[in-house]
């Protein structure tokens, strides 16, 4: 059986996507973006966004979180039970690798980047410049329509650079408004 953490606000609907889970596991997602919300929904994962606004809001209860699951199983339970993390937040990585060693839990994490401490690298990102970093993790979050103020909140992005962000993917062809709402943004899927 796994417990899995999914850190929404950081990996975006590419970390969603890339869950392999059964009816038997359970998925805790954790975001405050409605289209997430949504699509967590849909597969019957529990979204968890009851946590204040700020950062690293979604970061601390997730680790709540955590340890409240580990002190309500028992000790056999913590060694059949696998607990993973989705996540590229380095220092969200370390507190929940911590807290399942400190109580005897086997955990597991899969990451979105290149990195030599995570355990499962689902996808290498290459070093790029940052603005290539942004515009990726915004494609990532336009799997399904989302609004922009959505995304940039979740992102912790100043208006000026997310915007810049948004401007070259449109002018990349990338991203288009969907046109019954004209609010809500998605990827535009090449064949």
């Amino acid at each position: 059986m796994k417990i899995i953490f999914v850190d929404a606000e950081n990996v975006g609907f590419k970390g969603l996507e890339a869950i392999k889970s059964n009816i038997n596991d359970k998925v805790f997602v954790f975001s405050k973006i409605e289209s997430i919300q949504s699509y967590s929904e849909q597969k019957l994962f529990l979204c968890l966004s009851d946590y204040p606004d700020g950062t690293n809001q979604a970061d601390f209860y997730i680790i709540a979180y955590l340890a409240r699951v580990l002190a309500s199983v028992s000790k056999v339970e913590k060694q059949a039970i696998d607990f993973t993390l989705y996540s590229n937040d380095v220092n969200l990585i370390n507190a929940f690798k911590f807290q399942c060693e400190l109580l005897g839990a086997k955990s597991h994490i899969v990451s979105f980047k290149q990195d030599n401490n995570t355990t499962n690298v689902v996808c290498d990102i290459s070093k790029s410049p940052k603005s290539e970093t942004i515009k990726k993790k915004i494609l990532n979050m336009l799997n399904q329509p989302a609004g922009l103020f959505d995304i940039q909140t979740s992102l912790k992005l100043s208006k000026p650079v997310f915007s810049k962000a948004v401007n070259e993917l449109v002018k990349d062809n990338k991203i288009h408004r969907v046109s019954n709402t004209g609010k809500n943004w998605v990827q535009i899927k090449h064949a």
